[in-house]
């Protein structure tokens, strides 16, 4: 399977896997055009997903600051905000540039509100196999997730280091990534069909929401993807609909 099939079936699919727990949620796509660049964003609200964008961003001309070269790239990214504290933020993040093949960059990690280790646990046991069948260190695939998604203020950092951090994957290297994004989004899926209809107290939800306030803090403050974005003329609404959570107390 080449990227661009990649890319086309994850988005059929996670779409309607997600409308379908939803229960009783709603999509809306939206597309965006700008200097020659386009993103195609995928909203899903209502029911049991509070907030689920699927964004698929072609960028073209783009020079990173401090550069005066112009790359191409592509990006294919999720934030699920599930309305249950019970379940947890699921953090899809990949990249890579359209001249091809790769490199390739993939961060996917779980960002709990109420922290259940039994699920954390399970998910990372799927994405040890994944480890195991490509021969990587398990550790390693996951090494630096904790330190990416955390700031010095915060209690403890947003990532659980249960997905997987790859970068500069090449084009050999295809299958580990697409075999890792699969195992990831089916391990989140099991979450939240099992904990979607769990009860939950006003705490709880004070903790989810206290999680999407250090989110936003990481991604307006932090997140060097999203400074770069604003300075290569991304427009705010195209970042506010794909990364932004719905909700948030500080």
């Amino acid at each position: 399977m080449d990227i661009v099939t990649f890319v086309k079936e994850m988005k059929e699919r996670a779409s309607r896997e997600l409308l379908e727990v939803s229960g009783t949620g709603k999509l809306i796509e939206k597309t965006y055009t700008f200097k020659g660049s386009k993103a195609d964003i995928m909203m899903i609200r209502g029911g049991a997903i509070e907030k689920a964008a699927i964004t698929h961003m072609v960028l073209r001309g783009i020079k990173p600051p401090g550069t005066n070269e112009e790359i191409d790239g592509m990006v294919y990214q999720m934030e699920v905000f599930p309305e249950n504290p019970y379940c947890p933020m699921g953090h899809f993040n990949t990249e890579w540039s359209m001249k091809g093949p790769g490199p390739y960059h993939m961060n996917l990690d779980l960002f709990p509100a109420v922290r259940i280790e039994e699920d954390l646990k399970a998910v990372k046991q799927k994405m040890d196999l994944v480890a195991d069948q490509f021969g990587r260190n398990r550790e390693k695939m996951r090494e630096g997730l904790d330190t990416h998604y955390n700031m010095e203020h915060f209690p403890f950092p947003l990532a659980t280091k249960v997905g997987c951090k790859l970068l500069k994957l090449k084009g050999e290297d295809l299958d580990l990534f697409i075999s890792a994004y699969h195992a990831f989004f089916d391990a989140y899926l099991d979450i939240l069909r099992k904990r979607k209809d769990s009860p939950f107290s006003e705490k709880d939800t004070r903790l989810k929401l206290e999680r999407n306030g250090r989110w936003l803090e990481y991604i307006t403050l932090k997140d060097r993807a999203i400074k770069m974005a604003q300075a290569t003329g991304v427009p705010p609404e195209v970042l506010i609909a794909l990364s932004y959570p719905p909700s948030a107390v500080f």
